[in-house]
């Protein structure tokens, strides 16, 4: 296939998305074991090269569509390759899986990673997503997510993951449990942040709104008891109630006086009216929910 280099002319936005398909289909040869060449250093900055360009197009610029892909080729990943190497397997067998497989998920992350750099340089702080060098992490906690949204999931599996994280250790910025920790925190920011946007949007009283809250704690401090790190679970639920009960005080309580608060609710109320984050809680919160 041509290169600007070899033709000195433009490649058309097909052929510059072909060639990054084609990238990604050798690297996962190569991820394989298979037999085919490994990319020079021209051919990684040829890629990196369509990248930067198909995302400073001046009249149409495909830098989200260029990061769904990049997140889009870590799910397939896992898919195709971690998902069925797990199956079947329990204790000391499953264990050492996940080990292998997480270690090998993270190569190949981290090799097609330089293809996308870029975005995490600029189109990513500019929108507030995800950095795609948090992303492996980030599938590889997504089960937490769906959890609460009641789909099934292999909470043993997720347990052992998220004990493999504690086993590898680290420091500073290699502290790769803490790394994992902040991701799930903004998650669950982000998820019960919109929750509420939700039950605010529908007009429900600050009696089915305290119903709803309560009831979202109990189920998150159930799942939180697996969790095999104790302050997780704290954390975890300091953002909870940050989200939907101490961000949002004074709305609801304006709603409150508007609707009242129904006579079985009152218990509830006096349950959640002194709620107070100490100081080094509160700071937490805020970091995990500007994440």
């Amino acid at each position: 296939m041509k290169t600007e280099m070899d033709t000195h002319t433009p490649l058309t936005l097909e052929e510059r998305l072909k060639k990054i398909e084609n990238a990604i289909a050798r690297k996962k040869l190569l991820a394989d074991g298979q037999c085919v060449p490994s990319f020079t250093t021209a051919e990684n900055m040829e890629i990196y090269d369509c990248v930067f360009k198909l995302c400073n197009r001046k009249r149409t610029h495909y830098s989200e569509q260029i990061y769904e892909k990049y997140l889009n080729y870590l799910e397939e990943r896992i898919m195709e390759k971690v998902i069925p190497r797990l199956l079947g397997k329990h204790g000391t067998a499953l264990l050492k899986e996940v080990a292998h497989s997480w270690s090998e998920f993270k190569a190949f992350a981290d090799s097609i990673y330089k293809f996308f750099e870029y975005l995490d340089r600029f189109y990513v702080p500019r929108r507030g997503l995800l950095l795609l060098a948090d992303a492996p992490k980030h599938y590889y906690g997504r089960q937490i997510a769906e959890d609460r949204e009641g789909k099934n999931i292999d909470r043993n599996l997720l347990n052992t993951v998220l004990g493999l994280f504690i086993a590898l250790g680290g420091n500073g910025t290699t502290n790769y449990y803490e790394k994992f920790e902040q991701i799930m925190l903004a998650e669950t920011a982000a998820y019960y942040c919109e929750l509420s946007m939700q039950w605010w949007f529908w007009h429900d009283s600050l009696s089915s709104y305290l119903r709803k809250v309560d009831w979202c704690l109990v189920q998150e401090e159930a799942r939180a008891e697996a969790y095999p790190c104790e302050t997780t679970k704290a954390k975890v639920l300091e953002v909870m109630k940050y989200i939907l009960l101490e961000r949002n005080a004074k709305r609801w309580a304006g709603r409150q006086k508007a609707n009242g608060v129904a006579a079985e609710d009152q218990e509830l109320l006096s349950k959640y009216a002194c709620l107070s984050l100490d100081m080094d809680s509160s700071a937490s919160v805020s970091r995990a929910t500007d994440l």
